[in-house]
């Protein structure tokens, strides 16, 4: 059907015809519910997004507010709340609300032209939905086709994982449309050869990207490259191309994504030291390290059994200087990293403090980890404080992991009993 709704866009002569077609095509005709009233002040507009945000609104009520809303300006230039509606229909299973509203976000613009911008929007939202034949359809409507609209529709097939349609459209569409793919749309297709894993021809495209197509690689080039030598763990090859960046012939500057790439060798070397002292060497380079930086070099330094380092660097992160600002946070695969290290060397006090700001953070830790701490901290005398933790994970465990946990709570209950006579 996509196919057939392409080809017949690439007919349409009228740019108005393209348009009323692209909206029978992503509307699938679903019976919505009847849409509240649109709102008419900006207090109604405001209740009527914390509505949509809320995560008890279902979504035949999330589809019919968010038609709602539709003829505010303002509402239609709020991509956050485009993507989380988005997001939450697709995973409930409903790709034919998502194809309907984002349908009826297109009729309710104001220019009778969908503008670049908007239709790379809508390639990137089905994209997210995992609705790739519709990102295609969406692609065919911008007039004229761009290397812009280009690289977003490769980059919907490369999250998508048709490494197949990303190189067929970048082989095929530039010549049928009359497109010259530009850095952005070489580096997707970088990409997506080193995700299939064909270093050999991601390394070639690599190369004749200046003779070929007049496209410099630039240092995200290198970074692509960089991975596939790295996943297949060619170091010789690795390091070749890190002396090339800064090499007269380059001479490109090493990004963050460059300096993590150099940080998980060296922790996959068993060198995670090094790789902390590159921490320090970034900031001094005017690169400040990021949260997946330092998850790196603490993941590194847990596999080597060096818990106290990897928590001394944890420690370090509120205090790294930014550019806007002092501080790095911890995500959940910080805190569980840790834990689980922590947890198999035996180090309960800093395990608890670990455990204690995850379920602050309303994150439940892996239960086995949990069941680790606990026993430990029994073997160590702290009945108390593992109470503390079962009692804690009874509130933020949710959904249906919460019956999986009180079975694991009924064991370690007993052992708390145990322990009591």
């Amino acid at each position: 059907m996509a196919a057939a709704a392409a080809a017949a866009l690439c007919r349409s002569p009228s740019l108005l015809c393209r348009r009323h077609l692209l909206i029978r095509l992503l509307s699938t005709h679903t019976q919505l519910q009847a849409p509240p009233p649109t709102p008419t002040t900006p207090a109604d507009l405001s209740r009527l997004k914390s509505s949509i945000r809320d995560a008890a609104t279902t979504p035949d009520a999330l589809a019919a507010l968010f038609l709602s809303a539709l003829p505010h300006p303002a509402f239609l230039a709020d991509r956050p709340l485009f993507a989380l509606s988005v997001r939450r229909l697709a995973s409930a299973g409903r790709r034919d609300l998502v194809a309907s509203i984002l349908s009826s976000s297109l009729t309710a613009l104001p220019s009778r032209h969908p503008s670049e911008g908007f239709l790379i929007r809508l390639i990137a939202l089905y994209s997210a939905a995992a609705m790739p034949d519709h990102s295609l359809t969406a692609f065919r409507l911008v007039k004229p086709p761009s290397d812009r609209a280009l690289s977003a529709l490769l980059s919907a097939y490369h999250d998508n994982r048709l490494y197949d349609r990303v190189v067929q459209a970048f082989n095929t569409l530039p010549a049928e449309l009359g497109i010259k793919p530009g850095l952005v749309s070489h580096n997707v297709l970088l990409k997506t050869l080193v995700a299939s894993g064909d270093i050999a021809a991601a390394r070639a495209l690599f190369d004749e990207m200046p003779h070929t197509a007049g496209v410099q690689p630039d240092i995200v080039s290198c970074n692509e490259i960089l991975k596939g030598y790295l996943n297949t763990g060619d170091d010789a090859a690795f390091d070749q191309l890190l002396k090339e960046i800064a090499g007269p012939e380059r001479h490109l500057k090493p990004n963050v994504g460059t300096y993590n790439l150099r940080m998980t060798l060296l922790c996959a070397r068993g060198r995670s030291f090094e790789a902390e002292e590159l921490l320090d060497a970034m900031g001094a380079r005017g690169v400040p390290p990021n949260r997946a930086c330092f998850n790196t070099v603490i993941k590194g330094l847990c596999n080597e059994g060096e818990v106290g380092a990897a928590m001394a660097l944890f420690r370090k992160m509120p205090e790294v200087p930014r550019q806007n600002g002092t501080g790095v946070s911890p995500n959940f695969e910080t805190y569980i990293m840790l834990l689980e290290a922590l947890v198999n060397k035996g180090v309960f006090d800093p395990a608890m403090e670990i455990c204690k700001e995850c379920l602050r953070n309303k994150w439940a830790p892996p239960f086995q980890a949990v069941k680790g701490l606990v026993q430990g901290l029994l073997k160590s005398r702290q009945a108390k404080r593992g109470k503390e933790v079962l009692m804690a994970m009874r509130k933020v465990v949710k959904g249906d992991a919460k019956a999986e946990w009180m079975k694991v709570e009924a064991q370690l209950s007993l052992l708390l009993a145990d322990k009591k006579a």
